[in-house]
């Protein structure tokens, strides 16, 4: 009888303790890494390239990018921090910051429709996405991975005065992928949508299959390959005799290196604004982009 008791009381116990937190799996931990993105461009126009490099802290779901140099593309910022619902963006010194959304922040490297298209009308046509494909992918310092590789085709047609303009596209996106992986490196700093400068409907599209991707991706390409050809009305425009399509090839890369995961201590950099810092809105921070209207 009174060990029933003894062992009732020590149930009891246990559940107070698990309840409670006391009886959690370790400490708490964060991840760190180096995480580089970059997009390079090949048109008839010319080449043109641009990349950021920089430390990443996961801290409980939210993300800290510091640059190493340099800043985010269109603003003065050097440092992104952000979590579920909206972040911030900080100058290298800290004295500047403004919040931003998560669209805000994706909006530096890939521009969000505005609904006023001005002089152009487009539409996107014969969109197909294939299923990825899965092989055995390079290991990630040690650890095995899965290489997951998407296709898909378009054409967007644009309408001005006098003019039907056709870009027929390819996209190729090959993501690898770490598959044993716990949720403390995760953070909405994964999202795709930095590296899919793409159509509206096509974006969504693609960033809705790279999402369902299995893992944590530590490394993805995504190359896009477009031949443009012109209309007039009621007539096609071919191009010279002995001259072939134009051609745009773009390349955007995402790379992962550095993982390290630790207990949460005292060490990491701040998630919290310094008292130093002055709140301003974030036009102060980003330079708009140029429309035509």
């Amino acid at each position: 009888m009174r060990r029933s008791g003894v062992l009732r009381k020590t149930a009891l116990l246990l559940a107070s303790l698990a309840a409670s937190g006391a009886l959690a799996e370790g400490p708490r931990r964060e991840a760190s890494y180096v995480l580089a993105e970059g997009r390079t461009v090949v048109s008839p126009a010319g080449e043109r390239a641009s990349a950021v490099r920089g430390s990443v802290v996961v801290r409980d779901g939210t993300a800290r990018w510091d640059l190493e140099t340099g800043v985010f593309p269109r603003s003065t910022a050097s440092t992104i921090v952000l979590g579920e619902r909206d972040g911030w963006l900080l100058e290298r010194d800290e004295s500047v910051a403004a919040r931003a959304t998560s669209e805000d922040l994706t909006s530096l490297w890939v521009a969000v429709p505005d609904g006023e298209e001005g002089p152009f009308r487009s539409a996107v046509r014969g969109f197909a996405i294939e299923a990825p494909t899965v092989a055995p992918g390079p290991a990630f310092e040690g650890r095995p991975t899965k290489r997951h590789r998407l296709t898909a085709v378009w054409s967007l047609e644009t309408s001005t005065p006098g003019r039907v303009s056709t870009a027929r596209t390819r996209l190729v996106a090959t993501v690898v992928a770490l598959e044993d992986v716990g949720d403390e490196v995760r953070s909405p700093l994964d999202a795709f949508d930095r590296l899919l400068d793409l159509p509206g409907p096509v974006r969504q599209e693609v960033a809705a299959a790279l999402g369902a991707i299995p893992g944590w991706p530590v490394s993805v390409i995504v190359e896009t390959e477009s031949e443009h050809s012109s209309e007039l009305p009621g007539a096609r425009v071919a191009p010279p005799e002995g001259r072939r399509p134009l051609k745009t090839r773009v390349e955007a890369v995402r790379t992962v290196s550095a993982l390290v995961l630790r207990p949460v201590g005292e060490a990491g950099p701040a998630f919290a604004l310094p008292e130093k810092t002055r709140v301003v809105g974030i036009e102060r921070l980003v330079t708009p982009r140029e429309t035509l209207r």
